[in-house]
């Protein structure tokens, strides 16, 4: 792929932003983002689901298109990835914070603060809608983009959490100037440049307490939510976006997402299940708005489509 024609794309008019639904536009001032000059070795920009990253080549700075599983293309034609997204393994412990079934006395799910939290408003029903949730779930359909993660608004400094044991594969600078922490879980290979084919992200958190190649467990700290949405932050909250993002060893290239709703470890699935289902249904409560959620077309619960979602983000295989 051309990169320079991926960037001019983006500048045209790509605004496949993961979770804009949930109220996470592109911030306008962010440094490099989609369109900009590449000014700074290491930041990563999406562009729908494919990522580019600054990488300084001999004295220049330039554009490198990151290969499906999260490194670098070296164009050589060689194939990292797996056959399906059967092949996801059933390892998530948590999403991503430590979120836990609504409790009315305390107002809080967890980490989360649900009883007077009100979303930005703008006056238009069109940017209202972009922040009206405080929980994103998969595959959310928003001007035709249906959305490759999940996303939590919680209290500015809640701890970001690993979801599995694994090893951190990717620590990529993102376009937002937050970071993105994709942890390869246990028994998936991390190769150089970050290429793993399964990374389980943990999107836009701030002071990262990990490396690259460091061992986490389930439950460990990796960061902070990011303050990086002025909206939200305006607010004392923050937000974490969490997905699973794999290659298929089909040399095509392209980076894919599946539901994580759909690769809890089973001694979990059914209190976490149970805490999303406990949080939509909270904040329904908590806005008066029962169009906010239909957990009825959520199956499982979390997921509004069981279909993967590549870089088109249409959900096409």
């Amino acid at each position: 792929m051309n990169v320079s024609r991926v960037v001019c794309a983006a500048a045209a008019g790509i605004a496949a932003v993961s979770l804009v639904a949930a109220g996470f536009p592109s911030v306008a001032n962010a440094a490099n983002k989609p369109g900009d000059k590449c000014t700074k070795a290491g930041i990563t920009v999406h562009v729908g689901n494919i990522d580019i990253r600054c990488t300084k080549k001999g004295s220049a700075l330039i554009w490198v298109k990151l290969a499906s599983g999260g490194g670098s293309n070296s164009g050589s034609g060689s194939s990292v990835g797996i056959s399906s997204n059967a092949s996801i393994p059933k390892v998530i412990q948590n999403w991503g914070l430590a979120v836990d079934t609504y409790d009315s006395g305390s107002g809080k799910a967890g980490v989360m603060q649900i009883k007077g939290v009100t979303p930005p408003t703008f006056g238009n029903a069109d940017d209202d809608a972009m922040y009206r949730h405080i929980l994103g779930v998969y595959g959310l359909d928003v001007k035709g983009v249906k959305e490759p993660q999940m996303a939590f608004i919680a209290p500015l400094g809640t701890p970001v959490i690993s979801m599995v044991d694994g090893t951190v594969c990717d620590l990529p600078t993102l376009y937002s100037n937050d970071y993105s922490v994709r942890v390869a879980p246990t028994g998936t290979t991390c190769l150089p440049g970050g290429i793993a084919s399964i990374l389980f992200e943990h999107e836009h958190l701030i002071s990262p307490t990990v490396k690259v190649g460091a061992k986490v467990k389930a439950g460990q700290q990796i960061g902070t939510v990011s303050d990086y949405n002025p909206h939200w932050k305006a607010k004392g909250l923050g937000m974490i976006e969490t997905g699973v993002f794999f290659s298929k060893n089909d040399n095509s290239g392209k980076p894919w997402h599946a539901c994580l709703a759909n690769y809890l470890a089973p001694a979990k699935k059914a209190s976490m299940l149970a805490v999303l289902t406990s949080v939509q249904k909270a904040w329904i409560a908590e806005r008066g708005d029962p169009t906010l959620y239909d957990l009825a077309a959520q199956n499982p619960v979390g997921c509004l489509t069981t279909v993967d979602i590549t870089d088109s983000n249409t959900g096409a295989r």
